[in-house]
């Protein structure tokens, strides 16, 4: 049977699944409307004035993590769970800006546009609907508009129409910021040659390190009038040292013995003879092999950790042992073959791995734990509880807002918490990677300029280096004289006691092998002319004689082939360019407020 008669026939049916997935997507993709606003749960984030229910927040967000887990096959964690959460907020305090720009702008969408759209370029959501698709997963327009043609389905498509008045002013927003973006045939021609012109030279290198050595230390006054000169360099923002206490989601003796005993019941299931493969499927948690019926492939010694090794090279072919305890976890070992290869014995083997897990028990009570210790430390100090309590409390390095927190990680929630927190406050509990975190501000240190004496090392360095870099300098430009030719650019050489040296052929956007990032030399490179020797180039490590041993010519005729796609990708670009910049200032100037610390 057909799509259009199976339409026809459970239109009723198949249009509300629709109704309901669809406005699923346009309430987490556009807000909840009036609907948040009659049943607030709290505010969560404020943009110009414009609320961000936590409601349509939590939606947004646990359709992402409905998203990750059906695509990665696994819950996120950590740093992932961050991830997710910030690109919620960002996309919908995006939405806020752009709809007040929107709004002023009056972009609205007609009527006739809508109708358009609806008939003519259904929205994406649609079109990746298995309902509107054929059997090899294409849109299928037939089936489409059978649909559209259905009178029972009037309520769908009122949801369809007030999304697409949503969502087109937004398109036509973004055509504008966009617009403005223009390539010329110059563009790609240019696009052309970093792609595909190519170079080979030879080149020696006067470094600054061979001078360094002998450059002179400089004097407290030139430390001191450098200093002076550069205090900008020594702007130190804001910092702040936290005490905190990590509650680790480590399994237990009782977790770790349960997770033997689970094994070893496996084991006793294997040597039955249920077919090893299927148990593997079902019960190992190596995501790598587990598909594979736990299937390992040959290997030899040095090749798996030591008491896994250890255990599969010693049992016989078809043995099945176990449980092996590693770093990994518990393993059940299969030896399906052994052999010996260059003298070495090898074993082809699969295994089943249960990971050591913290039980769902031991997690709420290291929770109740961590919840006791915030409390009473907010009566107290979290030092002395955390002492009291037998429980290790560590002090941070100092660490900037928005980054990275010493022995805690990449974790916004955490940073925002303390950044926007008194000195001496106490966290509730933070559910991170790798535990529960409570912690306290302990010191707040204000924005400043590093004091001489702290930079004075640093200066000390820079300054030697410049002497260096003059030093080479001064060599190369008397190398240079001399070395009008390949032969007199080894006759330099070796009067310095170094090498010529050759690149490999390298394009003129790329990183140079054994040279590195250096700009000036692909330019001066690409500038000479086969057999000629460069100027002194300067390089981040000292001074460069290069010579151009060859390159590539434009290809008129490849270039006319790929000209237009060229543009449409520099293009493409340029816009993404363009609107970013555009959005950032938006957002610089917009009054955002961030309350999530209230409730994540």
């Amino acid at each position: 049977m057909g799509m259009m008669n199976k339409l026809r026939e459970g239109t009723k049916t198949i249009l509300m699944i629709l109704v309901f997935a669809f406005i699923a997507t346009i309430v987490v993709d556009w807000g909840m409307g009036g609907l948040k606003r009659d049943t607030p749960q709290g505010v969560i984030a404020s943009v110009n004035g414009n609320e961000i229910h936590y409601e349509e927040f939590s939606q947004r967000y646990q359709n992402e993590l409905a998203q990750y887990r059906e695509q990665s096959g696994s819950d996120p964690e950590g740093y992932q769970l961050q991830q997710i959460e910030n690109q919620v907020f960002e996309t919908l305090v995006q939405q806020r800006l752009l709809s007040d720009v929107v709004k002023k702008v009056h972009l609205d969408a007609s009527d006739d546009e809508i109708l358009e759209e609806i008939y003519n370029n259904p929205p994406q959501e649609l079109r990746q609907n298995r309902v509107f698709q054929d059997s090899t997963g294409a849109f299928d327009m037939k089936s489409y508009q059978a649909a559209l043609d259905n009178p029972g389905a009037g309520q769908f498509w009122t949801a369809v129409e007030d999304y697409l008045r949503s969502s087109l002013p937004m398109r036509k927003l973004d055509n504008l910021i966009r617009a403005s973006a223009v390539v010329t045939e110059d563009d790609a021609r240019l696009e052309y040659m970093k792609r595909n012109l190519k170079a080979k030279a030879e080149y020696v290198l006067f470094s600054a390190d061979q001078f360094s050595a002998s450059a002179a230390a400089p004097a407290e006054n030139e430390i001191k009038k450098y200093y002076d000169e550069h205090q900008a360099d020594y702007e130190q923002a804001e910092q702040r040292i936290i005490d905190y206490v990590l509650l680790e989601f480590k399994a237990t003796k009782a977790d770790s013995e349960a997770i033997l005993s689970q094994a070893a019941d496996i084991l006793q299931e294997a040597k039955s003879g249920t077919d090893f493969a299927n148990l593997a499927q079902i019960y190992s948690q190596d995501t790598g092999s587990a598909k594979n019926g736990g299937d390992l492939g040959w290997f030899g010694k040095g090749q798996m950790v030591k008491p896994f090794e250890e255990a599969a090279l010693a049992a016989a072919k078809g043995d099945i042992v176990g449980p092996v305890e590693s770093q990994f976890g518990v393993h059940i070992i299969k030896v399906e073959d052994k052999r010996i290869e260059n003298k070495e014995p090898q074993v082809l083997a699969k295994h089943i791995l249960l990971k050591y897990e913290i039980s769902p028990k031991t997690r709420e009570n290291l929770r109740e734990e961590a919840a006791y210790l915030a409390e009473a430390a907010k009566e107290s100090n979290l030092a002395t509880i955390a002492k009291a309590e037998n429980l290790v409390c560590k002090k941070s390095q100092p660490f900037l807002s928005g980054g990275f927190i010493p022995e805690v990680g990449m974790e916004s929630r955490v940073n925002n918490f303390v950044f926007r927190s008194k000195e001496g406050t106490v966290s509730d509990v933070f559910q991170i990677e790798r535990g529960y975190l409570v912690l306290q501000v302990l010191d707040i240190l204000p924005e400043h300029v590093r004091t001489l004496a702290e930079v004075k090392e640093q200066i000390v360095t820079k300054l030697k280096h410049d002497k260096a870099m003059i030093a080479a300098k001064e060599k190369c430009q008397a190398a240079y004289s001399r070395a009008a030719s390949a032969a007199s650019l080894a006759a330099v050489a070796a009067e310095n006691g170094l090498a010529v040296q050759t690149t490999d052929s390298f394009p003129m956007s790329g990183y140079v092998q054994n040279v590195g990032k250096e700009p000036a030399f692909v330019g001066v490179a690409f500038a000479l002319n086969p057999g000629q020797v460069s100027k002194p180039v300067e390089g981040s490590r000292g001074y460069f004689l290069l010579r151009l041993i060859e390159k590539s010519g434009f290809n008129e005729q490849e270039f006319a082939s790929q000209k237009e796609n060229l543009k449409i990708q520099i293009l493409n670009r340029r816009q993404q360019s363009m609107f970013g910049q555009w959005y950032a200032a938006l957002k610089e100037k917009s009054k955002i407020k961030d309350f999530r610390k209230d409730y994540l």
